[in-house]
């Protein structure tokens, strides 16, 4: 809880010491996370989908000619739920999944007409876990058995990732609209098997509001 404390605070710091000249924006939208296991190098990898929702704000400043640097903070949702029948077993099992998310992004745009901005962004996000739970039961003869557990708990399930990405937008009217793809550096398993890695990818589209 201290490390997210620090990470927090540090990503409060940060976008309050921006420029003057800096724009703020909240926004929110969708995205679609993707856990690639793999239990050996050559090993097909085995995926796991979630999808949630983000939100947050962020501020942009402006470098030089159509250069941008946006630095921001955001909330991450995502759940994914699987229910089965097998052999007259009731089965179901809930993931969900919070996430601090600091993207540092670069981006470089034009205006093809007034009042309006389209532009690409690139750049790495910091992302910490925090909290992850799953909440697995079954249903035998119409009593229902199982519980809730915390996958930190489990010295494999790492919390922390780097991810680098970019995307495109449009502003207009005060308005930005984004679309982006993210893919995770570090490998999210911290057991002691050798050769095991997960991986995360996000897709993440979203509109935001500019002030």
């Amino acid at each position: 809880m201290k490390k997210i404390v620090t990470i927090l605070s540090a990503a409060l710091l940060l976008l309050a010491g921006t420029s003057a000249y800096a724009q703020m924006s909240v926004g929110a939208g969708y995205v679609n996370s993707v856990d690639s296991y793999k239990i050996s190098k050559n090993a097909d990898p085995s995926k796991n989908a979630l999808n949630g929702f983000y939100a947050g704000f962020s501020y942009t400043m402006p470098l030089t000619g159509g250069l941008n640097f946006t630095p921001g903070a955001y909330y991450e949702f995502l759940t994914k739920n699987d229910a089965s029948n097998v052999g007259g077993l009731g089965l179901n099992g809930n993931v969900t999944e919070h996430y601090l998310n600091v993207p540092l992004a670069f981006s470089y745009g034009a205006s093809p007409a007034a009042g309006v901005r389209v532009f690409v962004f690139a750049g790495p996000t910091a992302s910490v876990g925090l909290a992850s739970t799953t909440d697995a039961s079954a249903s035998v003869a119409g009593v229902q058995i199982g519980g809730k557990t915390d996958n930190y708990d489990n010295n494999g399930y790492g919390r922390f990732d780097i991810l680098l990405g970019g995307g495109a937008g449009i502003e207009f009217n005060g308005f930005r609209l984004t679309v982006g793809y993210d893919y995770g550096m570090l490998n999210r398993y911290t057991g002691g098997v050798e050769d095991v890695s997960r991986h995360t990818s996000r897709l993440h589209t979203g509109i935001a509001f500019l002030f």
